[in-house]
Order: structure tokens, then sequence, then C-alpha cells
């Protein structure tokens, strides 16, 4: 499996000033991608939904043609295809490999989770836009509608990977209504970790984000593909169990806790410390119940679960 170094990242102008540890699982969700010198990365005139960071090598920039003169060679640290994932046009230049080339690709939605939640690679964006386009202010600003367009595609939790609760709560409703129209059992899991603060308080944020990331894909290393998970925001995690009644999602949820109690963490020193407990709360969709409504029911056996002594389970 292809990796990148640290030394790469801190050359891509997006990330300038980006904590890289805290947007792990937006890297971990790029993808990469060679290319032999003259290969077309994007075609002039074509639907593109990604954005590409060269890693090494370089690119040329063609308006017209690909035997045209090039109007710009761009290598390490830059990136291609920003506008036609901002505005949904067709892209308007030719961009090919000068010589082998070594690229990080980003769809959209991993895009606009990045700007959502950093600041700062948010400002690097605008950035580099007003730098391409100094004569097009309105672009960059953008419209009110556009604006709620892109809020829209920012579904990935930027440190975790998973869905985040804009995501979610899209999810939830659709199975709500499927889970009526069809009489079928729904429930739902919410996961919190114990003393979180404390954790952080103690061993620092680096250390906190490891764990949140740790617990994370810990949980998701111990759902089925039909075990719906996202990060409901700060350390709670929810997850939705189509068709599973709540006697089921008590099991699912004795799992999950396990799972995590099983972990061993591991600090981004690489020292081994005790890991944080975790409370869960499970509730399942009664009659006349939206998805609000089962979202509080579960949050409200939480609260059981930790006004009970914490690390323990409560319907």
């Amino acid at each position: 499996m292809e990796t990148f170094s640290r030394e790469e990242l801190n050359k891509i102008k997006l990330f300038r000033f980006v904590d890289l540890e805290s947007i792990q699982g937006i890297l971990d969700a790029c993808t990469f991608q060679s290319l032999t010198a003259g290969e077309v990365l994007i075609a002039a005139g074509q639907q593109n939904r990604a954005v590409y960071f060269l890693l090494e090598g370089h690119v040329r920039i063609h308006l017209t043609s690909l035997q045209s003169e090039p109007t710009a060679t761009l290598g390490p640290g830059e990136s291609v295809g920003e506008m036609s994932v901002i505005d949904h046009q067709p892209t308007s230049a030719f961009v090919v490999a000068a010589e082998p080339v070594r690229l990080l690709a980003m769809d959209e939605e991993i895009l606009w989770s990045l700007v959502h939640s950093s600041h700062s690679a948010a400002c690097n964006l605008l950035i580099g836009l007003s730098t391409r386009l100094r004569h097009a202010d309105a672009v960059i600003s953008g419209s009110n509608e556009m604006e709620e367009d892109c809020r829209h595609y920012g579904t990935v939790d930027a440190l975790t990977g998973l869905h985040n609760r804009y995501w979610m709560d899209m999810v939830l409703e659709r199975q709500v209504q499927r889970s009526i129209t069809g009489g079928l059992p729904l429930s739902l899991i919410i996961i919190d970790i114990d003393h979180f603060k404390s954790f952080n308080d103690r061993y620092g944020r680096a250390y906190g984000e490891h764990v949140l990331y740790s617990v994370a894909h810990t949980l998701s290393d111990h759902l089925r593909p039909t075990e719906i998970i996202a990060r409901y925001g700060g350390d709670e995690f929810v997850v939705i169990l189509p068709d599973v009644a709540i006697g089921t999602a008590m099991k699912i949820g004795g799992r999950l806790h396990r799972g995590v109690m099983d972990a061993i963490p591991v600090t981004p020193n690489g020292s081994s410390i005790p890991h944080p407990t975790i409370s869960i709360g499970l509730a399942e969709l009664k009659a006349g119940q939206t998805g609000k409504d089962l979202l509080a029911e579960a949050d409200r056996a939480l609260s059981r679960a930790k006004s009970g002594g914490r690390n323990r389970i409560s319907e």
C-alpha cells in the first residue's frame, strides 16, 4: 500500500498551518494516483469531482488543447481541480503530466469535510483560488445559495474518517420512514467516552485526538456492513441498527463495549497507557416516534448508564 511522508504533506499548500494529527481521518480517506509522462489527468470540458495534490513531479496546464503552449507548470505542493469541484462546471483546461507524477486525490465530499472542520484549510483554499482568479472575487466569496450547497457536501468527520452528525441525521430519518413503512424494527446506540475531558486535560489534546481516532476505528471494526456508525460530535458516536430489535441491539452493544475495552491504545509518542472506558445507551423505535425521539430516548438511556457508574450499557 502506497504511503506519503510528513515532509510531502507539509509541502501541500492546502495543509499549511493545519494540525495534520487532527485530520487523520481525512488523510486516510484520500487515495493515491501515479501518472506517466504525457498522461492526461484532467481533460477540458469534462466533469471532475476531485482535487489532486502533487507529491512528486510536475504537471502542465493547457487551456485550449494539448498541442497549445502550456500556461503554467505546477509542482509538489500545488493542487489542481478545485474550481470544477466548487462550481460543478466542466473543467476549463487540460492537466497533463510533464514527467512521472505521484498525486494525492481528495474527492469533493472529503474536501468539504476538511474545509468545515479546519479554519486554516478553508483560508488556504480561498487564498489558492484568489491567486488563480484575481479578477473573480465573486467566485471566491460565493453566493448564499452556493454556501448552502457546499454545507451539504461535508458529511465526513475529518479526525475519525467516519460520517458526521449531518449525514447521520439524514440517514436516520430515512431509516425511520423505512421502518414505519415496512413494519420493521429499528434500534439505535449512543456511545460516549467516559471522562474524556479529564483524559484531554491529563494527557493533552494530541492524545485525546488519538483516543477518538482509535475508538472510532475499533467500533467500526466490530460492526457489520448493515450497522451504520457516525461521529455524533465531541466524544459521542451513534450506531443505527436497521431491522434490529432491542434484544439484539443489546448484544451488539456488548460486542462494541468488549471491543473497545480489549483495544490497547498507543499514544502519539509510542507509549501505551490505560484506555478510557465507554458508556452505551440503547433504544428501539416505538410507534409514533421520529428520528429525534429515538435519539432522545437513547440519550436518556446513556444518561442512566453514566449515573449508574459509567463503563456499562443501559436501555
